[in-house]
């Protein structure tokens, strides 16, 4: 598939705290997103991705008509040196 560099868009300014580091909602976001989908999200990446999509969604950025890829790339490592937090 040959996907234009037109139809890619970059959404930043989710970085919180910064790396490796997770502000409350974040951890809050990860034990929802467990608990109602089953889903692992890890508190460096994908917690702040997710964070984000969240925001983007509540903000209006998507309709209900369109379809949402999160391609979730791992890192549930990240969890075990904050697991205090969930436990």
């Amino acid at each position: 598939m040959n996907l234009p560099k037109k139809d890619i868009n970059i959404i930043d300014g989710y970085i919180g705290k910064g790396y490796g580091q997770s502000r409350q909602e974040e951890i809050e976001l990860i034990k929802l997103v467990a608990q109602t989908e089953g889903i692992i999200l890890d508190p460096v990446y994908t917690a702040k991705a997710m964070f984000g999509l969240k925001d983007q969604i509540r903000k209006g950025r998507f309709t209900k008509s369109e379809k949402v890829l999160f391609w979730h790339t791992g890192g549930i490592f990240g969890l075990f040196a904050k697991r205090g937090l969930f436990f």
